[in-house]
């Protein structure tokens, strides 16, 4: 089994830790599922076993050609060798053993799709991130658009055994359910990250940085909309939100 290293190339092995993802995934036989990474179709396989339609992309060229052969019976497949953050096809559930290094952009990527219940491989130190709380040292942007837009649930906790080759760290199966009543658009996720570039500045700093000339203007000591001596890091994903659309207002 040959892989790339600089494609982070991780394939998940163990057939416990599979059948645990389809498991999280409740695949049933009206899905249509996207699958990031098709590897060696050790994943796919059970995904067209289980799913109405699969659609599976494969950056490596090398790859989707062994794929392709291995999995040529599967009518129920759809296979392509491409980038699939790019992919207009529609779909209502995602699952892939997914490459450390597109996690973040995967995440940013998945709060503007549509879909029910996406369960992905991500590795533990990452999750950490988007599962932290205010005031904690992992505790940052990707935290709060995370928080904001989706339901969150670690699965399992997958040991560098379940892959091959072994990765130097442990992964978690997490799955992602959006939260209907927040559709984050690009002009606040986009502030938010500006947020937590004042890490450890009280929001008082922020708000005299970002509205400059307004600043004297906005009477911070008579409006009580926010606690302007908290510092950033400490604020809930919602407050976050609030402050997000507050500076917004002022443009």
């Amino acid at each position: 089994m040959k892989y790339n290293k600089r494609l982070g190339q991780h394939f998940i092995v163990d057939p416990l830790y599979i059948e645990r993802i389809i498991s999280v995934s409740e695949i049933s036989s009206d899905d249509v599922v996207l699958e990031i990474g098709t590897g060696y179709g050790v994943l796919t396989k059970r995904l067209c076993e289980k799913a109405k339609i699969v659609i599976s992309y494969e950056v490596d060229k090398k790859l989707f050609e062994i794929s392709r052969k291995l999995l040529k019976s599967y009518n129920n497949l759809i296979l392509l060798n491409d980038d699939a953050l790019k992919t207009e096809y529609s779909f209502n559930k995602i699952v892939s053993n997914l490459p450390y290094y597109i996690s973040k952009k995967f995440v940013y990527w998945l709060i503007k799709k549509s879909f029910n219940i996406a369960t992905v491989t991500l590795q533990k130190d990452f999750v950490e991130k988007l599962i932290s709380t205010p005031s904690s040292k992992n505790y940052r942007a990707i935290s709060v658009v995370a928080q904001l837009a989706f339901n969150i649930n670690i699965c399992d906790k997958l040991p560098p055994t379940a892959f091959y080759p072994p990765p130097k760290v442990y992964s978690y199966i997490v799955r992602f359910e959006p939260k209907s009543q927040f559709k984050l658009d690009d002009s606040q996720i986009k502030i938010i990250n500006q947020i937590f570039t004042f890490r450890g500045k009280k929001i008082r700093s922020l708000i005299k940085h970002f509205c400059r000339d307004k600043f004297y203007k906005l009477n911070l000591d008579e409006n009580k909309i926010f606690d302007w001596e908290k510092r950033v890091e400490e604020l809930h994903p919602l407050e976050c939100l609030s402050l997000a659309k507050f500076l917004l207002e002022q443009k």
